[in-house]
């Protein structure tokens, strides 16, 4: 049976930043390493508590996390257990919260957090969707929770959230759907050996000494493979 989907009137999306980073521990992460935090919340189910899950490119965050845990003026009383670890030049990180403000305050006013949502050099960026009186509701309650000169938020229509989400997980799609095994093993193997970096951390030929192959194949895997993604994020293929 064919069934219209019909996407209620008042139902909205707005886009939020928030600029009070010592209300969260990893927003001052992010404040104090200057670095990027990709975040997602999930409530375990038939239980009050939170994991958060997080990664990061940030080369040096390692060395901020043990500092900013000891931070007087970062509350930390709401992490049960907490856990990161470094594979290449990702940081992963893991936390277990007995309460988590950020989506309380979601749930209490019954709109929904579209994640993941990021930490940016100390500021909270994130998307919220829900019906227009929700919708106002919660933008008080943020304004009133953290400060109305720390929040800034603009609506966004579906046509342009559904395009930054896509654009967001092009590469990915790209990786297993175009690229060859090969193709990723050597971008993989060139990007945590410093390939792509500004200075260059290794020469072609040190990378193909590494790899096992000739110098002209490795640079013909990694052309190839910037080359899908670019096509794509770019929309010329």
């Amino acid at each position: 049976m064919k069934r219209n989907l019909r996407v209620p009137s008042d139902l909205s999306i707005l886009e939020f930043e928030i600029r009070k980073p010592s209300r969260s521990f990893f927003g001052k992460l992010s404040e104090v390493s200057s670095s990027t935090l990709n975040l997602e919340v999930v409530k375990i189910p038939d239980s009050e508590n939170y994991v958060v899950f997080g990664y990061s490119f940030s080369k040096d965050l390692d060395k901020y996390i043990d500092s900013v845990k000891f931070m007087t003026s970062v509350p930390r009383n709401h992490i049960r257990k907490f856990r990161y670890w470094r594979d290449g030049k990702l940081v992963y990180m893991m936390a277990l919260k007995s309460k988590c403000d950020f989506i309380q305050l979601a749930e209490e006013n019954k709109v929904s957090i579209l994640s993941p949502y990021v930490f940016d050099k100390g500021i909270r960026k994130y998307l919220v969707l829900g019906n227009t009186a929700n919708l106002s509701r919660y933008r008080e309650s943020v304004s009133e929770f953290y400060g109305e000169s720390n929040v800034y938020s603009r609506p966004i229509s579906f046509t342009e959230h559904l395009s930054m989400s896509l654009s967001k997980r092009v590469a990915f799609s790209v990786i297993s759907d175009k690229l060859t095994t090969n193709e990723v093993e050597v971008l993989k193997h060139a990007f945590i050996s410093g390939y792509f970096d500004y200075p260059k951390q290794i020469t072609l030929d040190a990378l193909a000494s590494s790899l096992g192959l000739s110098k002209v194949t490795v640079d013909i895997h990694i052309r190839k493979a910037v080359r899908k993604i670019l096509e794509e994020m770019l929309k010329v293929a």
